[in-house]
């Protein structure tokens, strides 16, 4: 792990390689479409993945903590070993801990995602979608995945994205691979997704880096 540069914008903690390349590709490619200025970024992968983020982000969190104006911790709640607080109220209180560890008042964010970030992937579009996973069925694959119980009538994403997006790319004879979730952070309308970890995520940055 090479040591920080001093004064830089942000750092961020993913707790995996999807999450890393999907948040460099956000930060480095869709500044304009997030509504921020362009900022100097660090994003790390902790070591201890969901349950790292949880339960042990100080070590990359503190010795970084004079070397960069915000901090954002990511990681998925299915993972991290959480089974008592709801997303919302661990982040708060995870926020809490670390603004009293020295990071000052609003200058540190956790997102949890629930269920996973494959949540986000149903953000795009169904034809955004297709192509990241290299769809190749004569149906659709919104069709598919009603038609298979992965998708229930009028729902705009499954209630488990995850086992959906893994089902996809077995078809396409394809991994669960970070250049998918990458496929579509180059892509994707950001103003389409509503998840509400996503919508933490982007109205936090431009809170603290409103583009100029």
């Amino acid at each position: 792990m090479t040591t920080p540069q001093p004064f830089k914008d942000l750092l961020v903690v993913a707790a995996d390689k999807q999450i890393q390349r999907t948040i460099e590709t956000l930060l480095s490619h869709r500044s304009q479409a997030l509504r921020i200025q362009q900022i100097k970024v660090d994003v790390l992968r902790h070591p201890q993945k969901d349950s790292g983020c949880r339960t042990a982000s100080e070590i990359l969190l503190d010795p970084s903590r004079n070397h960069y104006r915000k901090a954002v911790v990511i990681f998925d709640y299915d993972g991290s070993g959480e089974n008592s607080l709801v997303p919302e109220d661990l982040e708060s209180s995870l926020e809490s801990r670390y603004e009293s560890r020295g990071w000052g008042a609003d200058s540190i964010a956790f997102i949890v995602v629930h269920p996973e970030l494959e949540t986000w992937m149903f953000g795009a579009t169904y034809t955004q979608l297709q192509q990241a996973v290299g769809w190749s069925q004569p149906e659709t694959a919104r069709d598919w995945l009603v038609q298979h119980g992965y998708l229930v009538g009028d729902e705009v994403k499954p209630k488990d994205p995850k086992d959906s997006v893994i089902a996809m790319l077995r078809l396409a004879k394809k991994p669960l691979a970070s250049d998918v979730f990458v496929e579509l952070a180059s892509r994707v309308s950001l103003a389409r997704c509503q998840d509400r970890a996503f919508q933490k995520f982007r109205d936090t940055l431009q809170r603290w880096f409103p583009a100029q």
